[in-house]
């Protein structure tokens, strides 16, 4: 009688350990799924400015590939979208959250990606964490980042503006 008593006891406590590793598995997997979830609906607002700031920008600058697309927050925010025409030339362009303003530029007139990043380096930047095409003061001119120092170059007149930050 002893010795099934205590069969009985260990094998309870084998089911209580493998019910605690299934429960915290099940808690595990909820909880990656709960935070997948999220993140997923956390970038439904990005994902939407995205595609109809595309949808614009086919539409009113006859850009047909987008090569890249950014959110420049100044005094107001605009999604920016760099792409070409199918005449490939390439085009910024500018439209602003909340308004119908598209600003459409062509980056044959005026400093370059490239051209910004060297000239914000010039101007003591280390390594270059994003470059944004943005509109501040009424002209379009390129956002770098570096470390925590932002870097304002004038798109047209291919100079520094401005640096803020630390």
């Amino acid at each position: 009688y002893n010795g099934r008593v205590k069969n009985r006891r260990k094998r309870n406590k084998k089911i209580l350990i493998w019910q605690y590793v299934i429960g915290i598995g099940i808690l595990l997997t909820v909880l990656a799924f709960s935070l997948l979830n999220l993140f997923n609906l956390s970038m439904e607002p990005y994902r939407a400015a995205r595609s109809n700031s595309i949808e614009l920008a086919r539409k009113y600058a006859g850009v047909s590939k987008v090569d890249s697309f950014g959110i420049y927050n100044g005094d107001k925010t605009y999604y920016s979208l760099l792409g070409e025409t199918d005449q490939e030339k390439k085009k910024a362009v500018l439209i602003e959250k909340g308004s119908d303003k598209i600003f459409v530029y062509e980056l044959s007139d005026g400093a370059s990606k490239k051209e910004a990043e060297r000239i914000a380096r010039k101007n003591g930047a280390d390594a270059i964490d994003k470059v944004t095409f943005g509109y501040l003061n009424g002209r379009p001119i390129w956002e770098v980042k570096s470390g925590k120092s932002y870097y304002i170059v004038d798109f047209e007149k291919r100079k520094l503006l401005s640096k803020e930050g630390l």
